[in-house]
């Protein structure tokens, strides 16, 4: 199960029962409103899982690691690859920013945008399902 604290409106996410990816519409306490097929649906948190995040979409989002194999640049930020198999980056928040699904990707970049450079910028993440 995800936290609600965790999601936001346009977060990737994976939804258990139709076995397909789909985005956050709102948000509402333990219920989140999906881009689901036929119509847009409210689910639990618990019917929503998060996507690993991996290096192939990284480098799919136009990531890039030339640089050290455990350090990924792109989109103004770096993250890095432990030795555990999650990424971390800047500490941005009270708490360190540990990044194991693409949700947690797209609050991060968000977030540092909105701190450091007082913009708003999303991921665009259309190269992962064009």
């Amino acid at each position: 199960m995800i936290d609600s604290r965790d999601l936001r409106e346009g977060n990737r996410v994976f939804h258990n029962a139709s076995n397909s990816t789909v985005t956050i519409l709102k948000v509402e306490n333990d219920k989140v409103l999906l881009d689901t097929l036929p119509q847009s649906s409210y689910f639990l948190n618990t019917d929503i899982s998060g996507i690993p995040l991996t290096t192939s979409m990284l480098y799919d989002l136009s990531f890039k690691n030339d640089e050290e194999v455990d350090t990924w640049s792109g989109h103004g930020i770096s993250i890095h690859i432990k030795p555990d198999g999650i990424f971390y980056g800047l500490r941005i928040l009270k708490s360190r920013a540990k990044i194991q699904h693409l949700h947690q990707l797209q609050n991060y970049l968000s977030d540092f945008y909105l701190t450091f450079k007082q913009e708003t910028r999303s991921l665009n993440l259309s190269p992962l399902y064009s």
